[in-house]
């Protein structure tokens, strides 16, 4: 996009989301100030002129007064109404706009794709648009408004100077000069500046985020990494001085020539050729002198004001691109697709699925097939960083594949609704994060709307074997978790948010059942017993359409699947049933005998503790 033209387009589509959101807000902003420069305006010319229109004061004491209280009750009226406007009004409807456009930016955040959370440059451009949003709906209002208000106050008492002398009116072009010339290179400098400074300050922002969390205290005690964290904030901090160093002195040159043309040049130039005209060349009245350095004194303040504007404006038009960038992305995936309505989970195929992240990046996944018919129980093991995530990332449809087809029922996953789709696969990730929300809404992961959702959110915690746990705190379901917003709130340990995530796979009682690394929190005891849950719960009469699909590394969890899939660098290079794989001898024998010593040892001891206790 050209950067010229895209400033004042940019402050445009700004004013127009401000505008769909509160359209007097924009009105109330614009009058507000043109009605602040006005009366200075009027003070300085027009009320200078009345008083002083001629060599011999004409005008009676009542014409005067009249004049004068007149005046007084506008300029009351207009004070009134600044006061209701500045303390009043912009607070109310400065907050009505923040959360507006902050909800916009959360919408459009749920819907972006999820590859663009990892990539660097959409996640910088994200978290600026997040974390701008509201103030620069304010920039842009008084930016904008203080352009269009010094601009017309500038034109009025420019008039009054050239009908006083054109030489003058000349002169007092001059700061245009630092306005449209140095002043844009100054703006220039302040944003690559500003731009520099982002990667230092949001280390910074880290390192403050780092150290007064308590998630991280006991490393930061226990371990050396606080000397880590102080070389980060250090660095960054050096960054941020060093671009002082860089930008700061062309900083201080361009907006100095700016001031220079602003007042010496105006102030000395217009005062000396006035007092030239009145004291030598004896052509200027008294009344014009005294109208004259009232006007060149508001003229200054009204050019830089309107320096101001400007250059906010092109400063909030440089901003504005990364927020509108972000509202103008266009997903490959829409998160609101219409389409095929999804019946049960008869058979899931993935046919030659080949997968990469970027254009020019590598395949993550190579021609992978697998076909899942209801009732069955698949298990996708490997190494870490094998793709097992991904494939059932592809599968959720997160992600599309870059080459082959998934389909479900015989019909291509993509010509589904997308929700109605998602919602037909019930899902425990390995990532899983905990809310600070209560246990229930954690579970179903929405508002408890009726007893029908809390008992079955009761029921898949009992299915997790968490219940008993969640029945011992204070508020037993409703417990909030975490103490983030809530003295009261519960912290449980980690295989206990664990099996609270697996819990909100179970209460969505989907006919595709996704397991992605479902016990790496539990101890081996913990472990077993939740893979008997699920085998179980696939296993029951009333789901026997569920189809499974169990992701771990610990091969122990795959010895109940009907078919069990390695994966070694994004390919399946074995398949089928355990003891068959076994009796192959081949990778996955290897692996699993390896495991099986350690894993062994740690549930005879696990047993052994249970026992004692």
């Amino acid at each position: 996009m050209n950067n010229k033209p895209s400033i004042l387009k940019n402050n445009l589509y700004f004013l127009g989301l401000i505008a769909k959101i509160s359209p007097w807000r924009i009105f109330h902003a614009f009058l507000s100030t043109i009605l602040d420069r006005g009366v200075w305006a009027f003070f300085t010319v027009v009320f200078m002129r009345y008083l002083f229109d001629s060599e011999e004061i004409a005008r009676s004491f009542s014409d005067v007064a009249i004049f004068l209280v007149i005046t007084s009750a506008v300029i009351l009226v207009i004070a009134v109404y600044e006061s209701w406007f500045h303390q009043i009004y912009t607070k109310r409807e400065d907050q009505i706009i923040t959360f507006a456009l902050n909800r916009e930016i959360f919408n459009k955040a749920t819907s972006v794709d999820i590859s663009c959370y990892e990539n660097p440059d959409f996640y910088d451009e994200y978290t600026k648009a997040a974390t701008e949003a509201s103030t620069r709906a304010q920039a842009v209002l008084e930016d904008c408004a203080n352009l269009v208000g010094s601009l017309i106050s500038s034109i009025f008492v420019l008039y009054f100077v050239f009908t006083i002398s054109i030489v003058a009116g000349i002169i007092s072009f001059l700061p245009l000069l630092g306005i449209f010339v140095f002043g844009k290179i100054a703006e220039k400098i302040n944003y690559n500046w500003e731009m520099e400074d982002v990667p230092n300050r949001r280390r910074m922002s880290y390192v403050h985020r780092v150290m007064y969390l308590g998630q991280y205290a006991n490393e930061i005690r226990l371990t050396k990494i606080y000397s880590i964290m102080r070389k980060t904030y250090n660095n960054a901090f050096s960054g941020v001085n060093s671009n002082i160093k860089k930008y700061g002195g062309k900083m201080a040159f361009f907006n100095a020539v700016g001031n220079c043309l602003n007042f010496p040049v105006v102030f000395e130039g217009v005062w000396l050729l006035a007092a030239y005209l009145v004291m030598v060349n004896d052509t200027m009245l008294l009344g014009d002198f005294i109208v004259l350095a009232n006007a060149v004194v508001a003229i200054t303040w009204m050019l830089l004001y309107l320096q101001t504007g400007l250059l906010g404006s092109v400063r909030n038009g440089h901003f504005i691109k990364n927020i509108r960038s972000f509202l103008e992305h266009s997903p490959k995936i829409y998160e609101n697709q219409q389409g095929k309505p999804v019946n049960k989970a008869q058979v899931l195929e993935l046919k030659n699925i080949s997968f990469k992240y970027t254009d020019d990046g590598d395949y993550v996944l190579k021609n992978i097939s697998i076909t899942i018919k209801s009732g069955e129980k698949i298990a996708l093991v490997g190494h870490n960083g094998t793709g097992k995530t991904t494939l059932v990332k592809l599968i959720m449809r997160l992600y599309d594949p870059t080459e082959g087809v998934i389909l479900l029922n015989g019909t291509d996953i993509r010509e589904y609704d997308l929700q109605e789709y998602r919602a037909a696969i019930g899902v425990a990730f390995q990532d899983y994060q905990i809310f600070s929300l209560s246990v229930l809404e954690n579970v179903i992961m929405n508002r408890i709307s009726s007893t029908e959702e809390r008992e079955r959110a009761i029921e898949a915690l009992k299915e997790s074997d968490v219940y008993d746990k969640v029945n011992q705190l204070p508020k037993k379901e409703d417990t909030v978790l975490t103490r983030e917003f809530d003295d009261e709130g519960a912290v449980m340990s980690g295989g206990e948010y664990q099996k609270i995530a697996i819990a909100r796979a179970f209460a969505k009682n989907a006919g595709i059942l996704i397991m992605d690394e479902p016990s790496s929190a539990l101890d081996p005891v913990a472990e077993y017993m939740m893979y008997e849950t699920i085998m179980r719960l696939c296993e029951r009469k009333e789901n026997v359409d569920k189809i499974a699909i169990i992701i771990s590394h610990r091969l122990s969890s795959a010895i109940s699947t009907d078919c069990i899939y390695l994966l070694e660098k994004g390919e399946i290079v074995e398949h089928g049933a355990h003891y068959d794989l076994i009796k192959k001898g081949g990778a996955y024998a290897e692996m699993y005998f390896k495991q099986a010593k350690n894993y062994l040892a740690d549930m005879s001891e696990a047993i052994t503790e249970e026992v004692s206790v």
